[in-house]
């Protein structure tokens, strides 16, 4: 039922990529990980090669290839190979260095040797599509476009398309479907410089420099005040700025001058000195070790961080700024009602004052923006939210604000009031209204809106799908980001169960629209039951964990969950309860309880263990390949780097399915639901042929000689000796005698309540709540 690439390879079948530069072999991967045959061509084919050994290096920090497999798909080539091989291709994407002279000749050896009717995009940040379409073929003309990608490709789902005027609408219509398909948030541009994003997104950049030496503010006030207190990431604007590289910035920033004559705002763009001081000396960022900021080892070697003073140009200890303004905009959740806090929050305030110039300056930039890089505010908006990870695009920030206060405030500090947005207020409309979804995906706000919702408690709800089908939405009020399993979220998932026997509902599906599914459980209760000895309670609520996933399991109703993002701990538990998931791509799973000193005990032990037993079972190797399998995943904490690298490691099953447009995830999960209900067949419960003692001698053999070679703590060595005893059934299992389900759960149960009761897992509990990263003790 795995369908993945059938829309998302486009029907393109060959790809062409030229060029195995950073973003060159980030698209060819992009392209690969879809089911798409991809040519990837350079100088030489040793380089292309070397590329392609770059994205399958295990050690990548940041792996920009779904799964190595999708390595296989990409064939290294030199550009000699191009007259011979480029003809096979039926999408061409151009990706060598930003210089036009490069670019042309390129193209004027791809029109030489492309077949007709294929199309050819290329990949620029800001050139002119126009110029580099000149002089060439009409075939070529009415098939070419631009196509923006973001670095790094993989993970940013903005894609900007730039059609000139002989460009056919159906080669434009088809890169947008195909982009969509694929799991991008493709938008179309007009050939402008930078196109829409980075004109707008430099702009809000350059903007907040200026305001910041108006206002007085430091480097970390500023990035403290415009990251999510305004709806963007934590990144905010210098640690943006070292992220993306300072020569690059310097670069878009330079090209909006020189190229934006008429722009009103265009000295905006004129860089900084001190920003062309930082780029003369090399201080360029992240890809240079120091920037804004520079991270380093003190005498100690504990790790801190600086900050460049920009007066004397000497690195100083970085500050912790604060203040009351962004401490009331961050006690609300929704991005709305943050920045409308922020910017209300008091005249006399200069953090809000600095907080709303910067807002209004860039809401009236882009809203004048109209018409000009993109047709309408909704387009400019999905690409800042897209482009720069924001959770509001600029002009409906305007909306989130108040338009009449908008007016006002820009009338005070002398910022130009767009006739469009004077009307707007008037009128009492919106600005930038975001369009409904499309018909084939489900917004679980929408239905809630229109009042679906069947109950509801303070972090999940019931919502009616309709055609008989009821989602659990998980939707955590106080940590919706992460949405942990607390006892709200098990009892709404036994209530699921209760709606459906009474008739109404037929089939579950369990998932959410949040940045994540669910990042494991309430860690912070956890630790407050085990300091107060609470260990009845504990065993209750690891009892309650464990029952409903089992419910889901082997219910006589179809249960479909769809995890996305961090699905760690309890959350790839209720995962692993469901009959079947529908995974979006970019999923990051693995039980990870090792990290805070437990064992899983929601069920992830039986229910990972009869994974494995199933996944091994045509090849019969015995009871101790997959008992060996679960105890390395769990052990090491293993997350999966995508959903097919969860499906390579065993953590969701191979008949699973992979959804690339995040925004499908709940339709497509309906989908399946209701495709299960036709010669539905109920899951038993499965008894697991554990090897009892045998088979946890052999594992406590290989954690004594972990231990005595240094490779792991004593406390370690506890916490896998729990493991290992649940995963073998205990003491008294007998591969003879099947070890039923309620057996290894009880052994989870309680080996979680003894490392509970230690003042080492309380300590790396404590550490987790508070620095956000394991304790190794």
């Amino acid at each position: 039922m795995n369908d993945t690439h059938n829309a998302a390879d486009g029907g393109f079948g060959t790809v062409a990529v030229i060029g195995s530069g950073l973003m060159g072999r980030g698209i060819a991967a992009f392209c690969a990980d879809r089911g798409l045959q991809v040519q990837l061509y350079d100088l030489e084919e040793k380089i292309a090669r070397k590329a392609i050994e770059i994205l399958t290096d295990p050690k990548a920090k940041i792996p920009l290839i779904m799964s190595p497999k999708s390595a296989r798909r990409i064939t290294p080539l030199a550009l000699e190979a191009l007259p011979e091989r480029l003809g096979e291709a039926t999408l061409i994407i151009e990706a060598v260095p930003e210089v036009l002279k490069i670019k042309l000749s390129t193209f004027e050896q791809v029109d030489a040797h492309r077949a007709p009717g294929s199309i050819v995009a290329t990949n620029t940040s800001g050139l002119s599509i126009h110029a580099m379409a000149e002089g060439r073929s009409d075939d070529f003309r009415a098939h070419f476009l631009g196509v923006h990608f973001f670095n790094p490709v993989r993970y940013m789902d903005l894609v900007e398309l730039i059609p000139i005027e002989s460009t056919d609408p159906a080669v434009l219509e088809r890169m947008r479907n195909w982009l969509a398909a694929a799991g991008k948030s493709p938008v179309i541009g007009r050939d402008t410089p930078n196109f829409i994003a980075n004109r707008v997104g430099v702009y809000a950049m350059m903007k907040a420099v200026e305001l910041m030496q108006r206002y007085g503010l430091t480097i970390e006030e500023v990035d403290m005040v415009t990251g999510p207190p305004i709806g963007a990431p934590k990144t905010g604007t210098f640690r943006l700025a070292d992220l993306v590289g300072l020569d690059t910035l310097l670069h878009v920033a330079r090209n909006s001058y020189e190229r934006c004559t008429d722009d009103p705002e265009r000295d905006i763009f004129r860089p900084a000195p001190f920003l062309e001081r930082m780029v003369e000396q090399g201080l360029l960022g992240d890809k240079t070790g120091k920037g804004f900021y520079r991270k380093r080892r003190d005498d100690k070697g504990r790790r801190i961080i600086e900050t460049l003073d920009l007066e004397s140009f000497e690195y100083r200890p970085q500050s912790k700024p604060r203040s009351d303004a962004v401490r009331v905009a961050k006690s609300w959740s929704r991005p709305r009602d943050r920045i409308r806090a922020l910017l209300t929050y008091d005249d006399q305030d200069r953090i809000c004052r600095f907080a709303r110039h910067l807002v209004l300056a860039v809401g009236v930039y882009a809203l004048e923006r109209v018409g000009e890089i993109a047709d309408d505010a909704a387009t400019i908006d999905l690409a800042l939210r897209a482009g720069f990870g924001r959770d509001l695009g600029p002009i409906e920030s305007l909306d989130a604000v108040g338009l009449e206060r908008c007016v006002r405030w820009c009338r005070e500090l002398q910022i130009r009031v767009p006739e469009r947005l004077e009307q707007a207020a008037c009128r009492g409309e919106t600005l930038a209204p975001r369009p409904p979804a499309p018909p084939h995906v489900i917004d679980l706000a929408a239905l809630a809106r229109a009042g679906r919702v069947v109950r509801e408690n303070l972090s999940a709800r019931l919502v009616d799908l309709g055609d008989g089908v009821l989602c659990c939405e998980l939707d955590h009020k106080m940590v919706p980001a992460m949405n942990p399993v607390d006892d709200y979220i098990i009892a709404m998932l036994a209530q699921a169960h209760e709606e459906i026997a009474s008739g109404n509902f037929r089939a579950l599906v369990i998932g959410n629209q949040a940045k994540n599914f669910c990042a494991g459980a309430q860690l912070q209760l956890v630790l407050e039951l085990s300091r107060a000895g609470e260990f009845d309670r504990i065993r209750e609520v690891a009892r309650a964990l464990q029952t409903v996933n089992l419910m889901n399991l082997h219910a006589p109703f179809p249960v479909v969950v769809a995890p996305h993002g961090m699905t760690l701990g309890g959350g790839l538990e209720i995962a692993l309860g469901a009959q079947r998931r529908v995974c979006h791509a970019e999923l990051y799973c693995g039980l990870v309880e090792v990290g805070v000193g437990l064992v899983p005990a929601g069920g992830g032990c039986y229910l990972l263990l009869r994974n494995m037993f199933e996944r091994m079972a045509k090849r019969n190797p015995g009871p101790m390949p997959p008992i060996q399998r679960a105890f390395e995943l769990i052990g090491f904490g293993t997350v999966s780097r995508s959903a097919f690298d969860a499906m390579e490691k065993g953590l969701v099953r191979k008949d699973d399915v992979v959804v690339f447009p995040k925004q499908e995830l709940i339709a497509r999960a309906k989908q399946t639901a209701l495709a299960m209900l036709e010669n539905f067949e109920r899951t038993e419960p499965m008894a697991l042929p554990l090897p009892g003692e045998e088979g946890y001698l052999v594992l406590e053999d290989a954690i004594e000689n972990m231990r005595k070679a240094g490779k792991i703590t004593e406390h370690s060595a506890r916490i896998a000796r729990v493991q290992a005893r649940i995963l073998t059934g205990g003491p008294d299992a007998d591969i003879l005698r099947p070890t039923p389900p309620e057996t290894v759960l009880e052994l989870e149960r309680e080996g979680f309540v003894e490392l509970c009761a230690t003042p080492e897992s309380q300590q790396r509990m404590e550490h987790m709540l508070k620095k956000g990263k394991p304790l190794i003790n």
